[in-house]
């Protein structure tokens, strides 16, 4: 049989991903015309590009079909002399479990489930079976729901874990063709043809009265999520190139970035930042919207110093001097008082001294220098004071106030007051009394930072091991 004008379109798109002769391939076959034909042109691609195939099948449990779609799928991988791993897991209950939708706990499942086979199998690729039109569909899908350019880009051919999508510049009615051509029997998922979801409404409703304007809508689609998805990658790349600028800090609970520089950013710039920042506290950017990102640039980044915006995930944004900050952490409900999560302070090893070391605390935008002596340091000063090492054990803590936190303020002979009552004589308001550091041991607070020491573990002359803590801003 002569070889289809699909197969060679294909096979450019296999020279393109820079697969080599003999690569194992796992392919995710759900006995659909798309992953079938993905798997007939694998099979037939010509000599010079030949590969070595597993096939792989999930069954989501959501139909009583999958069964024997599964079966369709085992039937057909040993029919063509290839190797097949089929699995089964309760998809739905999995969804319930982890408050995920469907469709979002389905792909998150398939996925695991691709990765973990390719790597016990020793496939080096995962092809996938998306199409020209699943990206058109994509496209029109993530438009009214208003994402941006990065979500405009719609699928990527190829991305990180070797997957691979090589019927992304193929037509649905190109692989219909194929199969008849070939002769190929495929299974027709139910579920494809009812419109609770957004998809198959666009597919069966939008789609064909766009083609009314435009008979060749899927492709001007396509095009455009390619045209973006080139865009997209050239604003990431030049917002990487300005991370060195924006004197970036990063840790477990916090990001920062230089004000200033943030500042003298494009608009668009700003943004990614921002995004990415999000990205690096918790791993991805689920619920956060435009408006969110637009609200901390405008309340915080051009706001005054202080200011604080609270975004979903338990992430807040605080411009805190020089210095613009994503960290962890919750308002409490009803009020405008931030409380951010303590952050642990290494406690040095006395066996180590003498020693002077420095640890940032980003999110404050503090930075302790701390050191030791054998005699009594300076006289208590706002930024600087001095403890008695033997009173105190590790690890130190730095966080905002609490309700009922107690201590001995230093100056009144040893009496307990509460630090609450501390900030109403200190004439402390309230709106600002989240922004004062407390640091603690788990023998009690030590220092309300910038104000008062407390007595029970200032160093004295009688200290014969001296801990010296000065505070300076992060700069």
């Amino acid at each position: 049989m002569k070889p289809s004008l699909l197969l060679e379109k294909f096979a450019q798109a296999i020279r393109r991903f820079g697969l080599a002769p003999q690569d194992k391939v796992l392919v995710a076959v759900s006995g659909g015309p798309d992953s079938v034909c993905l798997l007939h042109l694998l099979k037939n691609l010509p000599s010079p590009f030949r590969l070595s195939l597993h096939v792989a099948h999930l069954n989501h449990q959501f139909r009583a079909e999958a069964k024997d779609e599964a079966f369709f799928v085992e039937r057909l991988a040993k029919n063509w002399g290839l190797p097949v791993t089929l699995s089964a897991q309760p998809v739905a209950q999995i969804c319930k479990e982890n408050g995920l939708s469907r469709q979002a706990g389905a792909r998150q499942v398939r996925y695991a489930f691709f990765e973990k086979t390719a790597k016990k199998t020793g496939c080096q690729w995962i092809a996938l079976g998306h199409t020209a039109d699943d990206q058109a569909e994509t496209f029109l899908m993530r438009m009214l729901r208003g994402s941006g350019v990065s979500g405009l880009s719609g699928i990527p051919e190829q991305r990180d874990g070797g997957f691979i999508r090589p019927l992304m510049n193929c037509s649905r009615s190109e692989i219909i063709q194929e199969l008849s051509r070939a002769d190929l029997a495929f299974c027709n998922d139910p579920s494809n043809q009812q419109k609770v979801y957004l998809r198959n409404k666009i597919r069966h409703d939008l789609l064909p009265i766009l083609e009314s304007y435009n008979p060749k809508i899927k492709e001007a689609l396509h095009r455009e999520a390619t045209l973006l998805g080139a865009e997209d990658d050239l604003i990431h790349q030049s917002m990487l190139a300005q991370l060195p600028r924006l004197d970036v800090q990063v840790t477990a609970e916090a990001v920062s970035f230089c004000v200033a520089s943030l500042q003298g950013l494009h608009l668009a710039l700003q943004r990614r930042v921002l995004r990415w920042g999000i990205e690096q506290l918790q791993g991805h950017l689920n619920g956060i919207a435009f408006k969110h990102i637009e609200a901390a640039l405008l309340h915080v980044l051009s706001g005054k110093d202080g200011s604080i915006y609270q975004l979903p995930q338990g992430l807040n944004v605080q411009k805190n001097g020089l210095k613009f900050c994503v960290f962890r952490g919750h308002l409490e409900e009803g009020k405008n008082e931030f409380h951010l999560q303590e952050s642990e302070c290494a406690l040095p090893k006395w066996e180590e001294a003498p020693f002077s070391v420095t640890r940032d605390f980003p999110s404050w935008n503090l930075r302790f220098l701390i050191s030791s002596s054998s005699k009594q340091d300076d006289l208590f000063s706002a930024c600087k004071a001095s403890f008695d090492f033997d009173k105190i054990s590790g690890p130190l803590f730095i966080r905002g106030w609490r309700q009922g936190d107690r201590f001995a303020p230093l100056g009144m002979g040893g009496r307990h007051k509460k630090l609450q009552d501390f900030f109403i004589d200190a004439k402390i308001k309230r709106v600002d009394r989240h922004r004062i550091p407390v640091l603690s041991s788990p023998e009690g607070i030590l220092w309300v930072i910038g104000h008062r020491i407390d007595a029970r573990f200032c160093a004295t002359s009688r200290s014969l091991r001296v801990l010296t803590i000065a505070v300076q801003k992060c700069v």
